[in-house]
């Protein structure tokens, strides 16, 4: 999965796994990453009866938070150089190291209307060919002739696929936009994510 292509995984002694609960799985880690993952260097003194507490409860500890669901009590990763104690996060792992190339534009103040997509060699095909958007009141159409990554979040990732013709063919069709490819998957099933934090 991309997200272990993303990620190096800092892995905690074993005195420190036992003592903050600092459960994992490395199957569901990265170790070559520009982004690195860590445990927190210190928790507070009230952190180290958490587990104990909820279990008490009913609820029960995640030996493996990242391999799907988070369902249950566990100590979160902190996204830490360990090398820097800096924040690591996109800017710095994926952008910076390549800004300086010629080819490569990071525009602001954007917003996509909608990927373009023509029909391919299968009748039942559709390939995206091109972005359209909008900066500072102008439309413009990049095309590509390569991939077209879509990562706008939760919300606006289905939305984009939707104005693109993608989606539940009803709910495109009362929108006035013709469907190109059929998928009622599209945009359903968002659910909030129910958590509380213990922060010490």
């Amino acid at each position: 999965p991309y997200f272990k292509k993303s990620e190096t995984f800092q892995v905690p002694t074993r005195e420190y796994q036992e003592k903050h609960q600092a459960h994992y799985d490395q199957k569901y880690h990265g170790t070559s990453g520009p982004l690195h993952t860590i445990y927190s260097a210190e928790y507070g003194a009230s952190s180290q009866y958490w587990h104990e507490t909820l279990g008490n409860l009913g609820v029960e500890s995640n030996r493996s938070h990242m391999s799907g669901s988070s369902v249950g009590t566990w100590t979160a990763l902190t996204a830490v150089d360990p090398k820097t104690q800096k924040r690591c996060y996109s800017a710095p792992a994926y952008y910076l190291p390549v800004s300086h190339r010629e080819n490569l534009v990071l525009l602001t103040n954007a917003t996509v209307r909608n990927v373009i997509l023509k029909k391919g060699k299968a009748s039942d095909e559709q390939i995206a060919t091109a972005v359209r958007f909008v900066h500072s009141s102008n439309e413009y159409t990049v095309n590509v002739n390569g991939e077209i990554i879509l990562a706008a979040g939760t919300v606006q990732s289905p939305q984009l696929l939707e104005l693109s013709g993608i989606g539940n063919s009803d709910i495109l069709r009362a929108a006035g936009i013709e469907p190109l490819v059929v998928n009622p998957n599209v945009g359903e099933n968002l659910q909030e994510h129910m958590r509380t934090s213990s922060h010490s």
